[in-house]
């Protein structure tokens, strides 16, 4: 048997299987991030290890080749393994292939409407931007061997183990690799938004806890470390920016008539050793927490917060915090949280008008909000299609 032949039986059973599986479709407008609540993310593990154990069974995947980024309306050779490699993954399930259209040149080779609607669910599975543009991180998803996508199922199974049983009425969960944070009420997911996380020397801890309450308006009291290894340098650097962004230097913690003036301070002679006031931020917009924090216990001293740079959501990859996990619209699930507390008061236009008063402002839950802090790197989505994660911390030791 010739080789295109060969490549056109194995392209047809693999598209008789994918649809055969229409749950492993995605449509292209869908958005990227997943609504999946936490108690759902296993329920399909196992099926999809088992699907791409076959997928192993029966040859695995080809290569895409590197090259010049495609578009719609472009022709290329790789057009060809590129259909393959979507329709073995069920993401491709266009019209039969047939021997004419695998040579250079004919129809095979046009990157059309269609290819382009598969590289979008391809994307969309897989955490990217789902432009669906053949791009280079694009291709670097799609040579992943299978061999390494079973055993990435695998270890997630083995995670999913780790659930807790009982993850409250209504709870947050943010899953680290996808870098998206979720409100869930009676299993339902209310809100989905948009975090940045910690860099890989300070890496978001994997923690459940218990959101006890909000404080509007906050004060950032700055951690040794942080002042230690970025305020110092730019105080050192630039003296002024203390008082342009509402800093101060403290002689006795939390008191802040002790403050001292920095224009005293000789800051040639200024080193982490001998530095030895409390840094701490007024609130207001400069502030580095924002506007809202919402405090949890745990040993590793990190928290939930707002942020005075919401530019920084904007990226597809957040990953430049020192730990703590800053959310975007945090004024808003302030109030989705707060809206069946006290008859209801608790509207974003209250907030708001807290928030302008520039004046700390604590508010104690009194329903509990659990927060569940996760490391998953695949599961399945609601509608039975498998999901992929960038390893962002190399955890998963593949």
């Amino acid at each position: 048997m010739n080789r295109i032949m060969l490549s056109r039986r194995l392209f047809g059973s693999f598209v008789a299987v994918a649809l055969a599986s229409a749950s492993t479709f995605v449509r292209a407008d869908e958005r990227i991030d997943d609504r999946t609540p936490l108690g759902e993310v296993a329920q399909g593990l196992e099926a999809a290890l088992t699907k791409y154990r076959e997928i192993e069974r029966r040859g695995g995947w080809p290569q895409i080749t590197d090259g010049t980024s495609l578009r719609p309306g472009m022709r290329d050779a790789r057009v060809a393994d590129l259909k393959r490699r979507l329709a073995i993954t069920g993401d491709y399930g266009g019209e039969d292939y047939s021997e004419e259209e695998a040579t250079v040149g004919g129809p095979a080779d046009l990157y059309d409407q269609t290819l382009m609607a598969a590289v979008q669910r391809f994307q969309a599975r897989h955490g990217l931007q789902a432009t669906g543009w053949l791009d280079a991180e694009t291709v670097d998803e799609l040579n992943v061997p299978v061999q390494w996508r079973i055993a990435q199922l695998t270890r997630n199974l083995e995670r999913s183990r780790h659930i807790p049983r009982d993850l409250g009425a209504r709870y947050i969960h943010i899953n680290i690799p996808d870098a998206h944070l979720k409100v869930v009420e009676s299993g339902r997911t209310l809100h989905t938004a948009r975090v940045v996380l910690g860099e890989m020397a300070h890496a978001t801890p994997e923690l459940n806890s218990v959101i006890t309450h909000i404080e509007l308006n906050p004060w950032w009291n700055a951690p040794t470390s942080i002042v230690k290894r970025i305020l110092i340098p730019k105080f050192k650097s630039e003296p002024s920016y203390i008082a342009e962004n509402d800093y101060l230097l403290l002689t006795r913690a939390g008191d802040n008539k002790s403050a001292v003036d920095p224009g005293s301070i000789n800051w040639d002679k200024i080193s982490a050793n001998n530095f030895r006031w409390q840094v701490r931020q007024k609130p207001g917009k400069k502030n580095v927490l924002g506007r809202v924090v919402f405090w949890f216990g745990s040993k590793f001293n990190v928290f939930l917060h707002d942020t005075a740079a919401p530019e920084l959501f904007e990226d597809d990859v957040r990953y430049f915090s020192s730990g703590c996990i800053r959310v975007d619209s945090a004024v808003y699930m302030a109030m989705l949280l707060l809206r069946n507390q006290d008859d209801g008061s608790w509207t974003e236009d209250r907030i708001n008008q807290i928030v302008t008063t520039n004046e700390p402002y604590k508010i104690q839950f009194k329903q509990p909000v659990n927060v569940h802090i996760t490391y998953f790197t695949a599961w399945t989505d609601l509608k039975g299609r498998v999901q992929f994660r960038k390893d962002i911390y190399k955890r998963d030791r593949l």
